[in-house]
């Protein structure tokens, strides 16, 4: 009885707005009239460029001039909750952005990507004796073979399960070295380095230190994990580019036989290697615990290199405004292999939704080449299509991120991403505490022995 009562109220409304309008409900059959009724859809995102998406609903809405889309920005360490409440109370959201590392997280809760959406066009016919029509369109969404052809390898490695695609995105990021050029200058160093060598011998010249050996000015921030936003991820980098599976089946894997007593084991060298950079005895040492943040000592003229993510630029340029800053991609251990990590959100349908048909239909429409380009250019993240990688490694900006797109990685696939960072940046800043010389190396030893019953905790 409610429903018959709602259908025509609404359908009572909709006939009184054509009415005002000149043109009347005349025609109309009970499935066109319902097709074009009102559709509200709820949009929460955290670090997508909401400005650019308002612009695709305004787009849309011209489109399809009774669907209107809300887009709201969520903080991150509140989303979870209030996403979990919103369900339980069925006023959820219709589209999430779902971060890659945590789609296993999130899978049960969202859509199953149709092969298409159907929705309804409306316009108005006749000059004199206006009548209003109602068309139906139907649109396929992107295939798993067009998805595998058209988007960089970890996209469809990431969003195609099985026989089923779980969303779509809009950009995906990867790492580069951010550097302050006046610094390098000072420093005598003419050139950016070009591999890992140039870069460690480039963080020799440019750290300085005053008379009791403190560090005034870092070469790069490395070596340490709590005071390095990306830590985990350029810790990641080097474990890929040695060809170290970082985590398998949602669980940190890159210890599995890693030992104390054996010092050519691969991950040894790569935590070695990062950790060399906050050891005061190792000829690299630029970096320790008690320094502030990576970023911000980059952002004060304190520190010359940054490793760090295409949107960060916007963050260093309104940080610090004068910085005469410069990119390069990042060093690779391996140049015959170079691989880098990706960093990337997918825009999914919620499976609660009661609006899936217009909500996979918003989804297809933003992340149409064209919207992807508009999105990648108004946010300075590189593109995920295959397509407009060429053009934007010509980009004085881009062009060090996106060069590197085609070999991006995610590396964590599992429910627990916060708790994989964490795990990282612990074993990090654990391993490179100070003990007295005689049992350093013991504890050491320890330390590496005992991590994987530790790390492997992690799902």
């Amino acid at each position: 009885m409610k429903r018959s009562l709602f259908r025509y109220i609404t359908t009572g409304i909709l006939c009184a707005v054509l009415l005002l309008s000149g043109v009347g409900c005349k025609g109309l059959s009970e499935k066109e009239t319902a097709a074009i009724r009102p559709v509200k859809l709820s949009y929460w995102t955290i670090y997508n460029d909401v400005n650019q998406l308002r612009n695709f609903a305004k787009e849309y809405n011209a489109q399809r001039s009774y669907v209107n889309v809300n887009i709201r920005r969520v903080r991150l360490e509140e989303f979870d909750e209030l996403f979990v409440n919103a369900l339980a109370d069925d006023v959820g959201p219709d589209i999430i952005s779902v971060p890659i590392k945590e789609l296993e997280k999130y899978r049960s809760r969202i859509d199953k990507m149709p092969d298409s959406a159907t929705t309804a066009n409306f316009f108005i016919k006749g000059k004199y004796t206006q009548e209003p029509v109602v068309t139906f369109e139907t649109n396929p969404l992107p295939s798993k073979s067009w998805i595998r052809s058209n988007y960089i390898k970890t996209v469809s490695e990431d969003v195609i399960s099985g026989n089923t695609v779980y969303g779509l995105p809009l950009a995906v990021d990867t790492l580069a070295v951010y550097y302050n050029k006046d610094l390098l200058d000072r420093a005598g160093i003419p050139t950016p380095p070009t591999n890992w060598t140039e870069l460690t011998d480039a963080v020799k010249k440019a750290t300085i230190y005053n008379n009791n050996g403190d560090i005034i000015q870092s070469g790069i921030a490395l070596g340490t994990g709590s005071n390095i936003a990306n830590s985990a991820d350029i810790f990641a980098a080097l474990l890929m580019q040695k060809g170290i599976d970082v985590a398998q089946r949602g669980y940190l894997s890159f210890t599995r036989g890693m030992t104390g007593a054996n010092k050519n084991d691969p991950a040894y060298e790569v935590t070695r290697f990062y950790t060399d950079f906050a050891r005061p005895t190792k000829e690299v040492y630029s970096w320790s615990t008690d320094k502030e943040r990576a970023f911000d000592a980059f952002v004060q003229n304190k520190s010359v290199f940054y490793i760090g993510f295409s949107f960060e630029k916007s963050r260093i340029t309104a940080r610090a405004p004068q910085m005469n800053l410069e990119i390069i991609p990042l060093p690779q251990l391996n140049e015959a292999e170079p691989v880098n990590v990706a960093s990337y959100w997918i825009e999914s349908v919620v499976k609660k939704s009661k609006h899936k048909d217009h909500a996979w239909d918003f989804v297809r429409f933003i992340t149409l080449p064209a919207n992807i380009e508009k999105y990648s250019k108004a946010t300075n993240q590189p593109s995920p299509l295959r397509s407009q990688i060429a053009a934007q490694s010509e980009d004085p900006f881009l062009g060090p991120f996106a060069s590197q797109i085609l070999t991006a990685k995610n590396w964590y696939r599992g429910t627990d991403a916060t708790g994989a960072y964490t795990k990282i940046k612990e074993y990090l800043d654990t391993i490179i505490e100070e003990y007295p010389e005689d049992i350093a190396q013991k504890r050491q030893e320890d330390i590496i022995q005992n991590l994987p019953n530790q790390m492997q905790g992690t799902n």
